[in-house]
């Protein structure tokens, strides 16, 4: 019953060191160990196999720290890093493996900040494991990036939602060798038939949200923390929309009425993948018991609006009456996240199909009065912000040019970067793209986070989950490492002496 399972568990004490808690080895055995722990280990899906790593290093970090020397402890947690580091080196394009080492280094860092005595003696390596972490979640999100970017441009540029647009004729664009009488319109049957299998085995929307499905399922396998699985999607969002506002804006192909519904019907299954499996990472702030963090749908949201406010502006303003002027305001009241220049950018290079009008004259000179005053407006910012002011007793620092004179210690996001870039350059082209290699400020799942994680929670009702994460080492798995061990003439133990507490 589970009432006799919880009897049989005993309680991990974090506060004291018990001599079955901790994992026994000879200096000389260190290395040969983490091999088999680090090197030669390879990601388990059983519960009890994948947090190995995690467990052994802090068992082994335990008995170092409790009953050797800081020296032994010293000599562990380098070694250890180091071949860690040596393993994600090696398969920066292994996504499962990648996933297998993030997953073992949060537990671990968990573990050491939860420990009463090594939580003071491990700093330095807290902070590696972290760098490490983050240095794991880039990694996963190249993987990723460069998976998806194999079908981006077929998948969500080039695939037709709608039917029927490809014999649509653009303005000033000559068909050399196309022109054939006029044919018999295809029956209404035909045309609107479900797709055959050689239609179905082209690139779509739906080969990207199977690689975002895909990364989900490895990060999800291997227990990755809410906290820093929903910042991978964010990011990958982020790129996404970033690649597909920058390929539409630097091609004239894509800046057309028709092209433009296409694609926004291809982001559309985007956003429906992220309502499908929206994650709520697990962050807890101020002491509250909700947690709290951008979910799924509400990353996908913000980091899609510049590319679906771009492809709603090239679907209406060649309908803008000229003489309509609420219209035109009220249009671009929503296009928040485009600057004059990318309005008038995309305008400048519009394909218009035969006999469709381009945007009023008026209109076009609205947006660049408002460019201009736009540019005076961070003009009068600038020199602002250089001027001495009065009654300041020591000098400024000198700001370098092209330097940001923003507060460091505030995070950037995607938008106060742009806002960045446009106040260092007057009116770059550069300043028409979005930066896809930007990465979005990355965090750690704080102590609390994990503490409810990978406890039994608030109120320590979730005692199965508690039971998951209490570090322990698999019977099967000790019995492999002492075969070994005593084949080379060693032997190792959980505990090897007197049943005394430290």
């Amino acid at each position: 019953t589970p009432e006799e399972l919880e009897e049989e568990i005993q309680e991990f004490d974090w506060a004291r060191c018990l001599n079955d808690q901790m994992f026994v080895f000879q200096e000389s055995e260190l290395n040969r160990i983490l091999d088999i722990v680090i090197t030669n280990m390879t990601p388990q899906r059983s519960t009890s196999q994948k947090p190995v790593p995690a467990n052994m290093i802090f068992l082994s970090a335990r008995y170092a720290h409790y009953h050797s020397s800081q020296e032994l402890l010293g000599k562990l947690l380098i070694m250890a890093m180091d071949k860690i580091n040596d393993v994600v080196e090696a398969y920066q394009w292994d996504m499962t493996i990648l996933a297998f080492w993030m997953s073992n280094a949060t537990l671990l860092l968990h573990y050491l900040k939860k420990d009463g005595g090594l939580s003071g003696s491990t700093g330095e390596f807290q902070l590696q494991l972290a760098e490490l972490i983050n240095e794991i979640f880039i990694l996963i999100i190249r993987d990723a990036e460069r998976r998806i970017d194999k079908v981006l441009d077929p998948a969500m540029l080039d695939h037709e939602t709608i039917p029927g647009f490809e014999d649509i004729a653009f303005q000033d664009e000559w068909k050399i060798f196309k022109r054939k009488t006029t044919v018999k319109e295809q029956p209404a049957e035909k045309r609107f038939r479900p797709p055959s299998p050689k239609q179905r085995a082209k690139p779509a929307p739906r080969n990207v949200t199977s690689l975002l499905s895909s990364t989900l399922f490895v990060l999800d396998l291997y227990d990755i923390h809410t906290v820093i699985s929903s910042q991978i999607l964010a990011q990958l969002f982020y790129w996404i929309a970033a690649e597909l506002f920058n390929r539409v804006m630097s091609n004239r192909r894509y800046l057309a009425r028709t092209k433009a519904m296409q694609i926004r019907m291809n982001i559309s299954i985007l956003e429906d993948w992220a309502r499908a499996n929206n994650r709520k990472p697990e962050h807890y702030e101020h002491g509250s018991m909700s947690a709290s963090g951008e979910t799924t749908v509400e990353a996908a949201r913000r980091h899609l609006a510049p590319v679906i406010q771009l492809l709603q502006w090239l679907q209406c303003f060649s309908s803008l009456a000229p003489d309509d002027f609420e219209s035109l305001v009220g249009t671009l009241q929503q296009l928040t996240k485009l600057t004059p220049q990318q309005l008038i950018h995309s305008v400048k290079h519009y394909r218009p199909e035969v006999g469709e009008k381009g945007l009023p004259k008026s209109a076009m000179k609205y947006i660049i009065n408002l460019q201009r005053e736009t540019q005076a407006r961070k003009d009068r910012q600038r020199a602002a912000a250089s001027s001495p002011r009065p009654g300041d007793s020591a000098p400024s620092t000198p700001t370098k040019p092209g330097q940001n004179n923003g507060n460091s210690s505030v995070p950037a996001t995607p938008d106060s970067i742009q806002r960045e870039e446009e106040d260092e350059e007057e009116d770059a082209p550069e300043n028409l793209l979005l930066d896809p290699a930007l990465m979005l400020p990355f965090s750690l799942p704080t102590s609390t986070d994990m503490l409810v994680s990978f406890g039994a929670g608030f109120g320590g009702l979730n005692r199965e989950r508690e039971r998951k994460y209490i570090p322990t080492v698999p019977p099967e798995f000790l019995a492999k490492l002492d075969a070994r061990g005593r084949a080379e003439g060693g032997s190792y133990a959980e505990a090897d002496w007197a049943d005394e507490p430290v």
